[in-house]
C-alpha cells in the first residue's frame, strides 16, 4: 500500500509542477511602489499595474504570499496603517483591489486597467489541469515540502482567481442592471467598466474552459449571448462559445453549453417571447459543432460506459489515480466524447425541431394575421436552424428521421411565404435527409425536388447573394448528382429553367449555373436534345414553365436557345461557359467546380 502511495505522488510530481523562478532578483522599477493608492496619479498608477503584473509573472510563486516590508518607524500613521497593509497583502491582492472601484478612489480607468491585466496574468499562469485542493485527511498526511508547497500555491492561485470572478460578476451585473433601469427611461448605454468585466469573462471562456469555475464563467456568458443592449456583448459572447465548440476536444463543455443555450430558448418559447427575442446569432453557433458520432452509435458508448464504470467500482484508488493523470494528458477518451456529442445532437435536434414546429402555425394558416404576427420573429430563426439541420442530418436517430421529414414537408406546402434562404435551407435539409438516413425509407423525392424548381425564378427576382446561390448548387447536386434522377423530363425542366434563370440573373448566379448545366448534361445525355433546334426535332404541345410540378411543363417542346444568346455574354466567364454548354464539352474538374466558381 505505501509502495502505491509513492508511486501516485510521483506520478502527480510529473503532471503538476511550481512554476520556475527567476534566476536574477528583481529589482523596483517605480519609485513609488509601495506608496498609497491615494497618493499617486493616474500616471503612477498605470506604471504600478504594470510593474506589480511583471513582478508577478517573473515570479508566480510569490504572487500569493504576503510582502514583509520593514516600515520606518519614525513615519506617520498613515503611512503606518499602510505599511502593516503592504505586509499582510500579496502582489495579487494589491491588483485585485487596484481592479476594484470601491478600493481606488472609484477610478475607472485604472480599474479597467488592473482587469486586463488580471486576464493576461491568469492567461498565463494558469495550469493545464483543474485543480483538486487536498481533502482534510490527505492534509493530516505527512508530505514533502516540495507537495506541501505546490498545494499553498494552487490553494492562493484558487482563491485568487475566484475573487476576480466574482469581482467581474459583480461589475458586469450591477452595470446591466442600472442600464435596463435607464433603458426603460431613455437613459445611458452600458458602462465601459461592464462590458469590460463581461469581455474578460469572455475571453477566460476561450482560454481556460478547462480549469475550475468554468460553469459560472459560462452560464453568465451564455446568457449574455442573447443581449439586446449592447451588440459588442452579445457578439463576444456568441464568439467564445463558437471557439469553445471549435476547440473542446472532449465534448464535455460543448455539452454543457448546449444545454444551456437550449434551455434559454426553450424558455423564451414557453413564455412567447422566443420567436420576438431570440438573436440568430446563436443559432448560428451550433454550426460550428465538429459532430461526427450517429446517435444510434451512442448507445453502444453508454453501454460500454456502464461496463467500464463496475469495473472502476473494484479499484477505486486506481480510478483515481487514471482520474488524474487523464486531466495532465491530451489523450481524448473515445467513449465520452461519443457519449457527449450524442447528447449535443439530442439538445441542438430538439432546438431545430421548436423553431420548425413554431414556423409550421405560419405556413399551415398564412392567411391569419395573428398567427403571422406572433411566427414573424421565428422565421427569421428559421434559415439557421434549417442550415444546421441540413448538416447534422446524416447523423440524426433513424426514428427521428420521418418526424423530420413530416415538419419540412408541412413548411414547402406554403414555401413562397419563406424567405428564400429559409426555402433553400429547407430543401437541402430535406434533401440530404432523404440522402442519408433516409435512404432505407425509399420516398419518392418529387414532393421535395418541385418546390426547387419553382424557387429557381427568386435567384433573380429577390435580393440574392452569393450565400442563396451557393444553397441552391448544393440543393440541385443533392437532387441530381448524389441520386439518380429517372424522369428525363423533370431533368429536362430543370436544365431549362436553369437556362432562363442564368439569362438573367447577376454574373456571380450564372457562371456557376451554366456550369452544373454542363454537368447535368453530361449525367444524363437525354437532356441534350434541348441543344437542338426546334425546327429539327418533332415536338408536341407547348412549353409552360410557370406550372408547379416540373413534370407538366413539356421542356422538350422548345430548346435552350439561352445558351446561344449568353455566347455573347460581356463577361468572359459566363460567355466560356456557355460555349462549353452549346458544345456539350465536359467540365474541366476540379477548375471548373460549379462550387468553385
Amino acid at each position: 500500500m505505501g509502495k502505491k502511495k509513492g508511486v501516485v505522488e510521483t506520478k502527480k510530481r510529473q503532471k503538476r509542477q511550481l512554476p520556475a523562478q527567476p534566476m536574477i532578483p528583481r529589482t523596483k522599477r517605480v519609485a513609488n511602489f509601495d506608496s498609497p493608492i491615494s497618493q499617486l496619479s493616474q500616471t503612477q498608477r498605470c506604471e504600478l499595474i504594470a510593474e506589480i503584473s511583471e513582478a508577478i509573472l517573473e515570479d508566480p510563486q510569490t504572487a500569493f504570499s504576503s510582502n514583509k516590508i520593514k516600515g520606518d518607524e519614525n513615519q506617520g500613521n498613515e503611512n503606518t496603517n499602510y505599511t502593516s497593509y503592504l505586509q499582510s497583502h500579496s502582489k495579487m491582492r494589491r491588483l485585485l483591489d487596484m481592479a476594484t472601484p470601491a478600493k481606488n478612489d472609484y477610478d475607472e480607468t485604472t480599474a479597467r486597467l488592473a482587469m486586463l491585466s488580471l486576464l493576461a496574468i491568469f492567461q498565463d499562469i494558469i495550469p493545464t489541469y483543474r485543480i483538486r485542493l487536498p481533502t482534510a485527511e490527505e492534509l493530516a498526511v505527512r508530505v514533502t515540502k516540495e507537495t506541501k508547497k505546490l498545494w499553498d500555491y494552487e490553494r492562493g492561485l484558487l482563491a485568487s482567481y475566484q475573487q476576480y470572478l466574482k469581482l467581474l460578476e459583480y461589475l458586469w451585473s450591477s452595470g446591466s442592471k442600472t442600464t435596463n433601469a435607464n433603458n426603460k427611461q431613455g437613459g445611458q448605454p452600458i458602462s465601459a467598466i461592464s462590458v469590460t468585466a463581461l469581455l474578460c469573462l469572455c475571453e477566460l471562456m476561450k482560454s481556460a474552459y478547462h480549469f475550475n469555475f468554468r460553469s459560472n464563467i459560462l452560464t453568465i456568458v451564455v446568457k449574455e449571448t442573447n443581449n439586446r443592449s449592447c451588440e459588442e456583448v452579445s457578439s463576444a459572447c456568441c464568439n467564445a462559445v463558437t471557439y469553445i465548440f471549435e476547440n473542446d476536444k472532449q465534448g464535455e463543455v460543448s455539452l454543457e453549453a448546449t444545454r444551456m443555450l437550449s434551455k434559454m430558448i426553450k424558455e423564451k418559447f414557453e413564455k412567447g417571447l422566443g420567436r420576438a427575442t431570440i438573436k440568430t446569432a446563436i443559432i448560428k453557433t451550433f454550426l460550428s459543432l465538429p459532430l461526427r458520432v450517429h446517435e444510434d452509435e451512442a448507445q453502444a458508448a453508454k453501454l460500454a460506459a456502464e461496463a467500464k464504470n463496475k469495473r472502476k467500482k473494484k479499484d477505486r484508488e486506481q480510478n483515481e489515480i487514471d482520474m488524474e493523470m487523464r486531466e495532465g494528458d491530451a489523450t481524448v477518451d473515445k467513449i465520452v466524447l461519443a457519449r457527449s456529442q450524442a447528447d449535443t445532437l439530442h439538445s441542438i435536434t430538439l432546438t431545430y425541431f421548436r423553431i420548425l414546429k413554431s414556423v409550421d402555425l405560419l405556413t399551415t394558416n398564412p392567411e391569419n394575421s395573428k398567427q403571422k404576427k406572433q411566427c414573424a420573429g421565428a422565421v427569421e430563426l428559421l434559415a439557421p436552424a434549417l442550415e444546421g439541420l441540413a448538416k447534422f442530418s446524416h447523423l440524426i436517430n433513424f426514428d427521428t428521421v420521418v418526424d423530420v421529414l413530416g415538419v419540412l414537408k408541412g413548411l414547402l406546402k406554403n414555401v413562397e411565404i419563406l424567405p428564400l434562404d429559409a426555402a433553400l435551407n429547407c430543401m437541402l435539409a430535406a434533401l440530404q435527409t432523404l440522402n442519408g438516413p433516409g435512404r432505407e425509407l425509399q420516398i419518392d423525392q418529387k414532393e421535395y425536388i418541385s418546390p426547387l424548381y419553382s424557387q429557381l425564378p427568386r435567384l433573380v427576382t429577390e435580393g440574392n447573394d452569393s450565400h442563396n446561390t451557393d444553397l441552391a448548387l448544393k440543393c440541385l447536386h443533392a437532387a441530381f448528382i448524389r441520386r439518380k434522377e429517372y424522369s428525363n423530363t423533370r431533368v429536362a425542366a430543370f436544365v431549362k429553367q436553369l437556362c432562363s434563370v442564368s439569362l438573367h440573373a447577376p454574373t456571380f448566379t450564372s457562371t456557376p449555373i451554366l456550369a452544373f448545366v454542363r454537368m447535368v448534361l453530361h449525367r444524363y445525355p437525354s437532356a441534350a436534345q434541348l441543344l437542338e433546334n426546334e425546327q429539327d426535332v418533332v415536338t408536341s404541345g407547348t412549353y409552360t414553365p410557370d406550372v408547379q410540378d416540373p413534370e407538366h411543363t413539356n421542356p422538350f417542346a422548345t430548346s435552350a436557345w439561352e445558351i446561344g444568346t449568353l455566347k455573347f455574354h460581356v463577361n468572359p466567364g459566363v460567355a466560356s461557359q456557355a460555349l462549353g454548354a452549346g458544345a456539350n464539352k465536359m467540365l474541366m474538374l476540379p477548375i471548373e467546380d460549379p462550387s468553385r466558381i
